[in-house]
């Protein structure tokens, strides 16, 4: 009998995707071994291309779809991943000159108008878009580490209020991509809520940096995904049925 191919699915995202996370001993940033996409690949039966970037905000993410397209990528179904970049301020300069107005990388309204576009151009290649709302944040550690012995923690307080507002502009742009889900009636990943459920999450799991995964975080957010999207293939058999 002929093996049917495994459905193929790309996914576009940052560095939560790519599976990037903190190497304390070396002090910086590295691939970590098995990533989620990795474990939720393996789970599902299906075929990953990870086109994840890190750094990558949702503008530039849209630009890379649509270059993606042009050179002619095909798969059945994508992630989008989103938020991380988007979300982040110039610490430096709040740091420098804390009573003036700062922007975040990106704008709430450009970042929904851009996973709005990441949607419809999809929709037009007939790829199913499915988004994912973001993993929580530890603020504290953030804080720490983007002050670290360079930047003025006094002058940063004074500009955010609380080192929880770091938090809660994340948790911000997680709700814009529930937000757009609903309006397109997409699938959704609710990755926060998972996560959240999990009380050993932020301590045991998010790397010494505060926002990116230890490999024990990126091998929960493989199963997690993986239980999720199992999930709302059984609901929606269910509702055919």
């Amino acid at each position: 009998m002929e093996q049917l191919a495994a459905e193929r699915v790309v996914i576009w995202g940052d560095s939560l995707a790519k599976g990037i996370v903190w190497n304390e001993a070396r002090k910086r940033h590295a691939y970590c071994e098995t990533t989620a996409a990795d474990i939720a690949a393996k789970r599902l039966g299906i075929e990953i291309v990870n086109r994840a970037k890190f750094g990558c905000t949702a503008p530039q993410g849209l630009e890379m779809i649509e270059r993606d397209k042009e050179n002619g990528i095909a798969c059945q179904a994508a992630v989008i991943e989103f938020g991380g970049n988007d979300c982040n301020f110039n610490w430096a300069e709040i740091s420098e000159r804390p009573e003036e107005q700062h922007e975040p990388a990106t704008s709430p309204e450009a970042y929904q108008e851009s996973i709005r576009g990441m949607v419809r151009s999809l929709f037009s290649r007939g790829i199913r878009p499915v988004l994912m709302t973001l993993p929580p944040i530890d603020a504290e550690r953030y804080f720490r580490f983007l002050v670290g012995d360079r930047l003025n923690a006094k002058h940063i307080m004074h500009w955010l209020g609380d080192v929880q507002q770091i938090y809660r502009y994340q948790e911000m742009y997680s709700l814009l991509v529930e937000k757009v889900a609903r309006e397109f009636s997409i699938r959704l990943i609710d990755l926060r809520q998972k996560c959240l459920e999990n009380r050993g999450f932020v301590k045991e799991m998010i790397c010494e940096d505060g926002l990116h995964l230890t490999q024990s975080g990126q091998l929960f957010i493989g199963e997690a995904i993986a239980d999720l999207v199992e999930q709302q293939n059984l609901r929606e058999e269910r509702f055919v049925s």
